[in-house]
């Protein structure tokens, strides 16, 4: 693929820190494209660096060396036209705010009209099933409505790319499997470019292009596996397949170095 499909290159990233023990090595020569309109999960063992590797592609953290390029320019700082989802939406929305209001935060310097970001606000709440509840507060609704909630806020601005962390590890499982299909929905209406971090390797399988293992202490890119299961998918025939079981099997024995 053209580079100019890239909505973020990763090229030869490594990143160590120093600590009171000397130099900490936590990722090395990671190198992957994420083309544009496709979901990539990362996975990996408990403290491998997933969480490093988030916070350089929002650029919150710079590499030692190497580059993260979003739209062709090197990423110093968080980009215009990325979004994130987190996993704590407790922390992430703000208690004291209206749905509506928590929604229209990103939209403050935007330019637009009170009408134009009602109507903004209105369209991304029935996007994720959340109409009518604008006037509410977030410890008025359930868990899983509180991460819709954090995902309108996150797709209003139609960023180019939308970064989620962990987005559904404090929800039921019930809910999870919901919110699963709602951000499938969401790529599918919005066509945003789409990296998570997760530990479900089952979730990362349901929702992904590709899912990129990382491996190894300081990390590398143990393989990067395309997910070539039909679309549109669900929750019971998709997991059901013998394909989705093959994947799920492979990349668990990756992450836990069985293979």
């Amino acid at each position: 693929m053209n580079s100019d499909q890239q909505v973020i290159s990763v090229e030869s990233v490594h990143m160590e820190y120093s600590t009171p023990g000397g130099i900490k090595k936590v990722l090395s020569d990671i190198s992957f494209d994420l083309p544009k309109g496709s979901f990539a999960s990362i996975v990996g063992p408990s403290g491998v660096g997933k969480t490093t590797l988030l916070r350089l592609l929002t650029g919150l953290m710079t590499p030692t060396s190497g580059a993260i390029k979003f739209r062709g320019s090197i990423v110093t700082t968080p980009p215009k036209g990325l979004s994130v989802v987190l996993q704590d939406y407790t922390r992430s929305l703000m208690p004291w705010l209206t749905v509506e209001k928590n929604i229209a935060l990103p939209l403050r310097k935007s330019g637009m009209s009170k009408k134009q970001i009602a109507e903004a606000i209105e369209v991304v709440l029935e996007e994720v099933g959340l109409s009518g509840n604008q006037k509410n507060y977030p410890w008025q609704l359930s868990g899983g409505m509180q991460q819709r909630v954090a995902i309108a806020r996150a797709i209003v601005m139609k960023p180019e790319l939308l970064i989620m962390d962990e987005p559904f590890a404090s929800v039921d499982a019930q809910t999870r499997f919901d919110l699963e299909d709602l951000v499938l929905k969401v790529r599918d209406d919005f066509k945003i470019t789409t990296v998570m971090v997760t530990h479900d390797i089952d979730e990362a399988v349901y929702l992904s292009d590709f899912v990129i293992v990382l491996y190894g202490t300081p990390a590398k890119v143990k393989e990067i596996i395309k997910v070539d299961l039909p679309f549109p998918r669900n929750q019971i025939a998709t997991r059901g397949s013998k394909k989705f079981s093959d994947l799920r099997t492979k990349i668990y024995g990756q992450v836990r170095g069985l293979q």
